[in-house]
């Protein structure tokens, strides 16, 4: 009898050792927003945006993502429910997009490594950098880390308030990129059309960004001012605009809106202000 005590308990110690070593070697699920039920594979969420960008290279895809706080934030919870887990997102999602999950939990645990990529871009989009501001935000990048298209907030709506606008960006749908509102411009192209004095740069930043260095020549009207459209609807319809902001994502929003002020000729420059600068292009303040 007490053998087989012995034997017992040393037969429960292997298992037990062998399941925490096979938990050990279980690789870590990236978090994703909850998801739908609709029946459908529901596309995977990445947390790394440079895999991101490869696999969109590899897959002629853009890259989506979605700055959030999954237990927190009623309007990302929302988004999550109304949005992502509809079976057109889903769709769409496999056939143009790589999805990248950028959480701002509070109540649930984080990897540092991982709370420190998602602040590094919160900072590369120009959100808060306050943790429980700029929430829900998605931003459209292309294969090559461009942002095209970028909007905060959510008041409802479905897929039918988002697709339309991503597709538009992403050359899918019935907005393709041949019939779209504006031209994007390498920093190369830009720099020629600004050379064209009859065109207006149009610089969408904050005065203050404005102030520290700027095109010269442009002309500052902040597209997240509350006045942005009564001004930009006092503007001359008959001029080209050359549009930018920081690092895209507002000029992209400010020719969305241009657009339906029915300004034909917008051209915006997705790599921004930090890129021409970077490229040696004439600063001026």
């Amino acid at each position: 009898m007490k053998t087989s005590r012995i034997t017992s308990l040393t037969c429960a110690t292997l298992l037990a050792s062998a399941a925490v070593a096979a938990e050990a070697q279980t690789p870590e699920i990236p978090a994703t927003p909850a998801m739908s039920q609709s029946g459908q594979a529901e596309p995977a969420w990445l947390t790394d945006l440079p895999t991101a960008l490869v696999r969109a290279k590899a897959e002629g895809k853009s890259v989506l993502l979605f700055f959030h706080g999954s237990d927190w934030c009623p309007p990302c919870v929302e988004m999550q429910k109304q949005v992502f887990a509809a079976p057109e997102f889903i769709q769409y999602a496999r056939r143009a997009l790589i999805l990248v999950d950028v959480d701002f939990p509070q109540k649930s645990t984080q990897s540092a490594e991982l709370k420190r990529a998602n602040f590094a871009l919160k900072a590369r989009v120009n959100l808060s950098p306050a943790a429980d501001e700029g929430f829900p935000t998605l931003v459209l990048l292309n294969d090559a880390g461009e942002t095209v298209f970028q909007e905060t907030g959510y008041a409802g709506g479905g897929p039918a308030a988002v697709l339309p606008q991503l597709q538009r960006h992403t050359g899918t749908g019935a907005a393709s990129a041949a019939n779209a509102a504006y031209k994007n411009l390498s920093v190369e192209e830009f720099a020629q059309m600004t050379e064209d004095k009859q065109n207006v740069i149009l610089d969408v930043r904050t005065p203050g960004e404005f102030q520290a260095g700027h095109i010269p020549g442009a002309v500052n009207l902040d597209v997240n001012a509350p006045d942005f459209k009564p001004k930009a609807a006092l503007l001359d319809r008959s001029k080209t605009y050359l549009v930018h902001c920081a690092s895209g994502g507002r000029s992209a929003k400010a020719c969305e809106q241009l657009n339906h002020l029915d300004f034909p000729n917008l051209y915006n420059l997705p790599a921004g202000f930090r890129a021409w600068a970077k490229a040696g292009k004439p600063v001026e303040k």
